[in-house]
């Protein structure tokens, strides 16, 4: 039952690299890299908390507030009596507090019981900038992975928590998984990010994000490829100040486990990923990173060996961690690019952006669509494993071995290195109308041949607007105001729809009745996209 319960928390997996599907030269430069990430030791002291806050069961996610409370989930109280053992007793999630003081940590004690109810495990908990709203994760008692996690909140009235809400149903979607809340505020709206395994994630778990404004929440979107996985990403934790999001995943690089990684960003535009490395990421599964000081101090949960450690899957322990560097921050500021806006747009073109069969807005006769390239491109990656299952089905022994390469690498490298590459290019081109500059961006759409001529002409067209869409849309509409609203024309795009004439001249299948060649197949799959071919600057 405890090792259960640890999985469904901390989505605590094995890490595996899947070193079959990978080329000899790339399978080198993983190595190489995760050489690099142990051997490149940051100088930061890590220290395991008191054996009477970390216990032999699991504690995480530690926040020490203003006011020096420290606030933590743990799995250390039983239910009912007569369990005396680490893994028959029926343990119970709790919130807890302390206090820190000169002399250390004060003895526990777990919040009231509106939030510790005990038909529930309750866990997984942030604070509103005031402190005066808690969100937190309330599960069903049960076993993994029939559990089912809601987010909750509560409210700090006359020296107390609240009796506790839970979030409307447009969070907390029925019969999937909510958990984990991050709450960002800023001047005119609010932001919930939290870990979800609804429909449209990319993986198994995905972190999302919600706007809050106006008392109301928006319909939650995706982090995108950047951030999520096919894997599992999991316990986010925004800096606002700094704009960097921190997150462990069990897909991106790590040198095992679960490894922390940070990213520059907000929403869902992010820059690629960084491992936080060692010694806050090890072989085991390290999660759970907070600040109390930016940059300097905080708190994160690992299974490593520790003085309470029981073995690899059981338990988490909660660390503090301090810059062993005065005046050094633990994350370097951005280095200073000398390459000018325009040279930069140059180098990034051309851009090629792939999508999914038909996609958007399938047997459509139209030439424009309201959706956003890059929900598009989650929903395409997130049918990685159906296109490999398809692609490699009649095939067995080697030649499957290298159809399922052949497909990861251009689920990688084509796809999500397609979407990464356009996220560079965004972000250059609002710096450089921003400073005054007339862009004209040049677009070609192309199609696979399953359909007629005129059909592939509008599909290359809806692609070349789904681009376009969020070009306007990048960062809340920093952009818009470019293309139609108070300076239009300083953006402008030539469309060019191409149909399917380079995948007819290519010979690619164009007969439905062969979906291993014709729509699962790499050639075919190539054929679906648009290219950014070029930029005049003014």
């Amino acid at each position: 039952m405890r090792k259960l319960i640890t999985f469904c928390w901390f989505s605590i997996v094995s890490f595996n690299l899947v070193w079959a599907q990978l080329v000899p030269q790339d399978v080198q430069f993983r190595l190489d890299q995760i050489k690099y990430i142990k051997e490149t030791v940051q100088p930061v002291i890590v220290t395991p908390l008191p054996s009477y806050i970390n216990t032999p069961y699991s504690e995480f996610r530690g926040e020490l507030l203003p006011d020096s409370t420290f606030i933590y989930s743990s799995f250390s109280s039983v239910e009912g009596s007569g369990y005396s053992t680490l893994f028959s007793a029926y343990r119970l999630g709790r919130i807890y507090s302390s206090q820190l003081t000169e002399s250390g940590y004060t003895s526990p004690s777990p919040l009231n019981s509106k939030i510790n109810s005990k038909k529930f495990y309750n866990i997984n908990f942030c604070f509103d900038k005031s402190k005066k709203r808690l969100f937190f994760t309330r599960c069903s008692k049960g076993v993994y992975p029939e559990l089912k996690c809601t987010i909750w909140q509560s409210d700090w009235q006359d020296g107390n928590w609240n009796k506790p809400t839970p979030l409307p149903p447009i969070i907390n979607a029925p019969y999937k998984n909510t958990t984990q809340p991050c709450w960002v505020e800023y001047p005119n709206y609010e932001v919930l990010y939290f870990v979800s395994n609804r429909s449209g994630s990319v993986g198994g778990l995905d972190i999302w994000y919600s706007i809050h404004k106006d008392g109301e929440f928006q319909q939650p979107v995706n982090l995108g490829p950047t951030i999520n996985t096919t894997g599992d990403e999991v316990t986010p934790f925004y800096d606002s100040e700094n704009r960097i999001l921190y997150f462990s995943s069990d897909e991106h690089l790590g040198i095992g486990g679960y490894d922390i990684f940070y990213s520059y960003g907000a929403l869902n535009e992010w820059e690629e990923p960084t491992n936080m490395g060692v010694p806050f990421n090890s072989e085991y599964n390290d999660a759970y990173l907070t600040f109390y000081q930016p940059l300097q101090s905080g708190y994160f949960s690992s299974n490593r060996p520790s003085n309470v450690f029981v073995n690899r899957e059981c338990c988490s322990d909660i660390y503090h961690f301090e810059w062993d560097l005065p005046g050094d921050t633990l994350i370097a500021e951005e280095p200073q690019d000398t390459v000018t806006i325009e040279e930069k747009l140059w180098q990034l073109l051309p851009i090629t952006l792939y999508f999914d069969n038909d996609q958007p807005d399938p047997k459509s006769n139209k030439t424009s669509t309201n959706q956003n390239y890059q929900q598009t491109v989650s929903d395409y990656i997130a049918k990685k494993e159906l296109f490999m299952t398809q692609y490699t089905e009649s095939l067995s022994g080697d030649e499957a071995s290298a159809a399922r390469r052949e497909m990861e690498l251009f689920f990688r490298d084509s796809i999500k290195g397609g979407y990464e590459q356009l996220l560079l290019f965004t972000k250059a081109l609002a710096q450089a109308v921003e400073s005054g500059k007339k862009i004209e961006i040049t677009i070609h759409g192309y199609a696979s041949p399953l359909h007629k001529s005129e059909y592939n002409l509008k599909l290359s067209s809806r692609r070349i607007a789904s681009v376009i869409n969020f070009l306007k849309t990048y960062q809340d509409g920093l952009l818009l105001p470019y293309f139609d609203g108070p300076k239009p024309g300083r953006i402008t795009v030539v469309e060019v729809p191409m149909g399917s004439e380079v995948g007819k001249r290519k010979r690619i299948e164009d007969r439905l009745s062969h979906k291993r060649e014709s729509v699962y197949g790499i050639a075919a799959s190539k054929e679906r996209k648009i290219k950014i071919v070029a930029i005049e600057i003014e």
